[in-house]
């Protein structure tokens, strides 16, 4: 059986500070294949989102109140680990159909994602 396994998780901010999450994953018997890119799955995790905001603002080094921050991860940490837990899920359900190398990718928004119009009919 061929085993698939993650090797590179990447994220991407927007400038809205929505984010692309992606994981790299390659079959271990030959790990020398070419990743070929997947579609993008879109997902609505609004704590998440604003967790990873203040991610980014402490890497781009902007202030944020730290205090308010903790306050404000542990009042959601139910949520936010229950949209962790989501995205993973959606990552290794993926997973477990694949037999080669790839990209999964994920846009995680914190805003509620509206139908294209292509999609009305």
């Amino acid at each position: 059986m061929d085993e698939i396994k993650p090797f590179r998780i990447e994220i991407e901010w927007t400038d809205s500070e929505d984010f692309l999450f992606s994981c790299h994953y390659r079959n271990i018997s030959s790990p020398e294949e070419r990743l070929l890119p997947e579609e993008v799955e879109h997902r609505f995790f609004p704590v998440m989102v604003r967790a990873m905001g203040n991610v980014l603002r402490k890497l781009r080094r902007d202030h944020i109140s730290f205090p308010l921050f903790l306050i404000a991860l542990a009042f959601e940490h139910r949520h936010l680990l229950s949209e962790i837990d989501q995205l993973l899920h959606a990552l290794h359900s993926h997973l477990g159909d694949q037999r080669r190398s790839g990209c999964w990718s994920c846009y995680v928004s914190g805003e509620t994602i509206k139908p294209s119009s292509s999609r009305r009919g």
